[in-house]
This record gives C-alpha cells, sequence and structure tokens, in this order.
C-alpha cells in the first residue's frame, strides 16, 4: 500500500532511503504536475482564448540525498558507487519508489556531488536530476488477463507451446482489464495464432482494431498501443497490417472490457487463437 513517507528508491543496483548509506533528503517532481503544452489561440476581436486539450511535457524529477558512513575512505567510496550508477544513458531505466507502488522510466541529466573539506569526514551530500521524457507514473505490478476468441460454444484450453504465463483466462472473447491509476493505460497486445483477421474491440469506450493478418500455430504478434509498433514474433514490423480506420485500444481509469474475435483456419479444428492484455496502472 501507497504510504505518505518516500520509502526506498531503487535506481539500478543502488537504492536509497532507509537502512541504506543514500538518505533522501528531498525530493520534487514526482508527485507534481508536468509543464503543460496547451493548445490554446485568441478569439480575435474578444476577450478570451479558443482552448484546445492540453498535454504535458517530460517529467523532471530532482533528488537530494545525504551520505552517510563511517571514514572519508568510505565516503569516497559511495561517492564513487553514486558516479558509476549515473552515467549519460542511451535508453531510460526504472526509477522504482517501492513503498510509494510506483515507476517512472528516467534517465540521469544532472549529477551534484560536491567536495567541502570543512565537512567531508563521514557525511555528505549529492543532487541528482532525473529526466523523464514518458512522463507518466506505472505502478510496479506489471498486470495481465487473457483469452481465446469468441466461440458461441464454451471457451476451449489453448495449448501451451512456449512456456509463458499469460494470467488468469476470460470468458470466451471476453476479458476484464482494471486500470487503478487516473490516466489512461496503454496495454501491450499480443495474439497468438492460429488466426485470420483478428480484431480486439474496447467494448467499454468502443473501437475496434482490426488486422489484415494470417497467424500459423506457434506464430504471434505483439502490438503495442503506445508506440503503436506491430511486430510479427516480436520482431518483425508489420504496422501495415492495421487495417484502415482501426481505433488503438486503451485502458480508462476503472474496470474495461475488451472482445477478442477472429476467424479459425482450415485445417486447425479445436485450437483457437489466445489475446493476452499487459498493463501498469497509469497516472500522471
Amino acid at each position: 500500500m501507497a504510504q505518505q513517507a518516500l520509502g526506498t528508491v531503487q535506481w539500478g543496483d543502488l537504492t536509497f532511503g532507509p537502512g541504506t548509506p543514500y538518505a533522501v533528503t528531498a525530493l520534487e517532481g514526482l508527485d507534481d504536475l508536468p509543464e503543460i503544452r496547451a493548445e490554446d489561440v485568441d478569439r480575435p476581436g474578444q476577450h478570451g482564448d479558443y482552448t484546445g486539450p492540453d498535454w504535458t511535457g517530460a517529467r523532471v524529477i530532482t533528488m537530494r540525498l545525504g551520505l552517510h558512513t563511517d571514514s572519508p575512505d568510505q565516503l569516497r567510496d559511495l561517492s564513487l558507487a553514486l558516479r558509476a550508477a549515473t552515467q549519460p544513458q542511451a535508453q531510460p531505466a526504472p526509477l522504482q519508489f517501492l513503498q510509494q507502488g510506483t515507476l517512472v522510466w528516467a534517465k540521469v541529466r544532472k549529477r551534484s556531488i560536491p567536495y567541502d573539506a570543512e565537512y567531508l569526514w563521514s557525511i555528505g551530500d549529492a543532487a541528482l536530476e532525473f529526466y523523464c521524457a514518458d512522463p507518466y507514473l506505472y505502478g510496479l505490478e506489471e498486470q495481465s488477463a487473457s483469452t481465446t476468441t469468441y466461440s458461441p460454444s464454451v471457451g476451449r484450453t489453448y495449448p501451451m507451446v512456449h512456456p509463458r504465463s499469460y494470467g488468469t483466462a476470460g470468458q470466451s472473447g471476453r476479458l476484464t482489464a482494471a486500470n487503478k491509476g487516473a490516466s489512461p493505460a496503454f496495454p501491450v497486445l499480443r495474439i497468438d495464432g492460429p488466426v485470420a483477421s483478428p480484431a480486439i474491440e474496447q467494448v467499454t469506450t468502443g473501437g475496434i482494431l482490426t488486422l489484415d493478418a494470417t497467424l500459423q500455430a506457434g506464430e504471434y504478434l505483439t502490438i503495442d498501443t503506445r508506440s503503436r509498433a506491430v511486430l510479427l514474433m516480436g520482431t518483425s514490423p508489420r504496422r501495415s497490417w492495421v487495417r484502415a480506420g482501426s481505433a488503438w485500444p486503451v485502458l480508462c481509469p476503472g474496470v474495461n472490457e475488451l472482445a477478442y474475435r477472429g476467424n479459425a483456419l482450415p485445417g486447425a479444428p479445436g485450437q483457437s487463437s489466445l489475446l493476452t492484455v499487459t498493463w501498469r496502472d497509469t497516472s500522471l
């Protein structure tokens, strides 16, 4: 359960917070709303604006640390470990607030580890700035639900070809996904064949994602609804399979229902395709 005290923070192999030599003395930007990119325009000849949708920019989190140890040499070791863990990055990495139940994807953009000869005996301080191009706050737990394609009869048991956990199976052709955050969540969809022309409907809000695709048994397709990447076997781009006019499903705050439909392949009697939906609770 989330608590008011910040608790433990995990960055790579380093842990900050209670019980560690890195005390978190201040934190800004985690619960703040990132800067808004407004789409407002002036009302010609009138007071006020025409207002459009508000979008947020990147999230910036600043963290101040107090370093505590028993000797100057150990203090130097803490500084070197912190320096090694905060190198420039090619890709964002998870910054996890464990007791808060929150994760952000971040890069270190600034690091300050000052030297003060008057005080550097067994205590010191440091400051870090984390840049989050993706401003969303995610739940630590990755959730998953799955269902076979719709059938007018009772759903079948899908043969597990690969060692993979699919979560709790839903009613044949239907599943529910609960987003406990305050913002829409962008799920990752996985479709396992055999199936032709698979379609995923966001029943709660409307809109259908339809694919002009045929997957054989043992083939699968992954769909990232945030980046809108469509990958066959997790690597080969197949964005062109998305039928024009399709809607990319998102999970609104609360309980969402999704429906999965597809056509059986000739020569594959008794086999059902499987849809797996994976997401995290999402907020801004």
